[in-house]
């Protein structure tokens, strides 16, 4: 008999059972995702019916459903697989579960200073560019723009040309001030 989120009942109504298709609809998901977590060995077909099809027990529903909010918070599905791993052995997977999280948070935490420092170094090259010309390539510069706001960082650093007459224009042609070039005497 077919249930409603089609489900099959086992022997004696027991165990409700689930086709692909069956045990997708049941955990809101694609059934090609069922599919690649059973090629994964992250799930486990209780058993092939008579006519071939895969068939999932309420356990890989359980399942299906965790590997789902594991990778909400991050998990990947190696990750995944040894935390299940861990549990299906019989032992807590809770402190591998905590150490990669927080080593996760840690990466993540990187990331987003590293995000900020580019985005702030997007700004100050808009900043620096609203104030140059465009300009054409002349054989020693394919865009001076891009140019300039790596000058510009440059000049930042120690040992940069900062304080220098003009290091506010930097990537501006040579001999360049702030209305333009300057004309011979």
């Amino acid at each position: 008999m077919t249930g409603v989120d089609g489900g099959l009942r086992g022997n004696g109504g027991q165990e409700r059972v689930w086709t692909v298709a069956g045990l997708a609809r049941a955990a809101g998901v694609a059934p090609h995702v069922v599919r690649y977590y059973a090629r994964a060995g992250l799930l486990h077909p209780a058993r092939r019916s008579g006519n071939g099809y895969r068939m999932f027990g309420a356990r890989d529903l359980a399942c299906l459903k965790f590997i789902r909010k594991a990778k909400q918070l991050g998990y990947t599905l190696g990750e995944i697989r040894e935390i299940l791993d861990e549990a299906r052995q019989g032992r807590s997977p809770c402190p591998r579960v905590r150490q990669i999280l927080q080593r996760r948070v840690e990466e993540t935490r990187q990331q987003l200073e590293g995000l900020q420092r580019l985005q702030a170094r997007m700004e100050e090259a808009l900043d620096l560019w609203s104030a140059l010309p465009d300009g054409v390539p002349d054989g020693d510069t394919v865009c001076h723009l891009i140019e300039a706001a790596v000058e510009e960082e440059e000049a930042g650093s120690p040992g940069g040309r900062r304080g220098l007459p003009g290091a506010g224009r930097v990537g501006a042609p040579a001999g360049s001030g702030p209305e333009g070039p300057d004309e011979a005497p």
